[in-house]
């Protein structure tokens, strides 16, 4: 019975996650965090890294992430875009529209992820995982 319980509530929960999040597929996550980082963050803001904001270092860094997880989402590497997207929404100095285009994303990845998951896609299954890892750490 315990067991039970305990699948009827991951169903529920992964059922609640995807009809919550919202419609926009991987695509529209892509343009979006496209559009937001099309420029540098310190270039967004030239006083940041004076400030003891953002560096260009750390601002190529996010580069080079969202780069991995643009490349990711395109490809359904599920894992990837998961691990990128997070280490880029701690990132200081994110305008408000890089946030947000961050956060859509990463919440359009585990969506898709689950939904596989719940499909019984074996490669969906290992990144749940592995996310569920990684979101532990």
């Amino acid at each position: 019975m315990k067991r039970y319980t305990v699948f009827l509530a991951i169903g529920a929960g992964l059922s609640l996650t995807i009809a919550g999040c919202g419609k926009k597929g991987p695509a529209a996550n892509v343009a979006e965090l496209q559009q937001a980082f099309a420029t540098k963050a310190a270039d967004a803001n030239p006083d940041a890294a004076k400030a003891g904001g953002t560096t260009q270092e750390q601002s190529d860094q996010i580069q080079k992430n969202i780069g991995q997880a643009v490349s990711a989402l395109k490809t359904n590497g599920y894992l990837e875009a998961f691990v990128a997207l997070r280490s880029v929404q701690s990132a200081p100095n994110l305008t408000l529209d890089q946030y947000t285009a961050v956060v859509n994303a990463r919440l359009a990845v585990e969506k898709e992820v689950a939904a596989r998951a719940v499909a019984g896609d074996p490669v969906a299954l290992r990144a749940v995982e592995a996310i569920k890892g990684a979101a532990r750490r």
